[in-house]
């Protein structure tokens, strides 16, 4: 039975990952000095920047500095210049679990100076009863630390949360946790890649999800009522 909707940040409840994308692409052209054409994404959702950083860099020091670039630019572009918006379907989502009497988490692989900020303007301070970021871990997604970590932090069996995540890393975290998945089909995770990696469910817009929880919870109580039957 589930009793906890985990939900990713970057690209599920903000739809920031192809701002992010634009400043991983500026922060590479200032290092390296080239241009880029090729319309493929340089980073992947998901796993953190030191994690993007060091797919890309060898050398540890050179990932130390573009990462901190990386943040200063993301804060001056994204948070300052412009404003971040929540996904509409987000709080209907959260309210639709509370109804349910299922706990809330947020797991992301951000730092939490980027997540505190976010969540302060977005007006979701008190969303979710957990938050858990990147620097909690030693192991980013696809690891499933992160979201073992929330899931003892509810007090609750992996097996009893439904973690909602729009990224193919992260959906092979929650799977290698044990857990449900509900996958976001996007440009960069299409839905038939994220059923591949494990989700369960899958969704095309955030607005979908609220319908989707009454739907997994009625399979439940369906089951449950199957199974008394049958102990009868």
């Amino acid at each position: 039975m589930i009793q906890a909707v985990i939900f990713d940040l970057d690209g599920t409840v903000v739809d920031t990952e192809a701002e992010w994308e634009a400043v991983f692409r500026q922060v590479w052209e200032e290092y390296s000095g080239q241009k880029i054409i090729d319309k493929k994404w340089i980073h992947e959702p998901g796993i953190g920047l030191s994690s993007n950083w060091k797919k890309m860099v060898k050398d540890s020091e050179m990932v130390e500095r573009l990462t901190k670039r990386t943040l200063e630019v993301f804060d001056k572009q994204v948070k300052e210049d412009s404003e971040v918006s929540i996904r509409e379907g987000v709080v209907e989502a959260v309210d639709k679990a509370k109804q349910l009497g299922w706990m809330t988490a947020l797991c992301t692989s951000s730092i939490w100076n980027t997540v505190e900020d976010e969540l302060e303007q977005l007006g979701l301070y008190l969303a979710f009863d957990v938050t858990t970021t990147g620097e909690e871990v030693l192991a980013p997604k696809p690891d499933p630390e992160i979201y073992m970590l929330t899931a003892q932090k509810l007090g609750v069996d992996f097996s009893e949360c439904l973690v909602i995540e729009d990224s193919l890393s992260g959906v092979e975290a929650a799977v290698a946790a044990g857990m449900k998945v509900v996958g976001i089909s996007s440009g960069y995770s299409p839905g038939a890649k994220l059923s591949a990696t494990g989700a369960q469910y899958i969704i095309n817009d955030l607005i979908d999800l609220a319908r989707m929880f009454d739907e997994i919870k009625g399979k439940e109580q369906v089951i449950t009522t199957d199974e008394e039957r049958h102990d009868e």
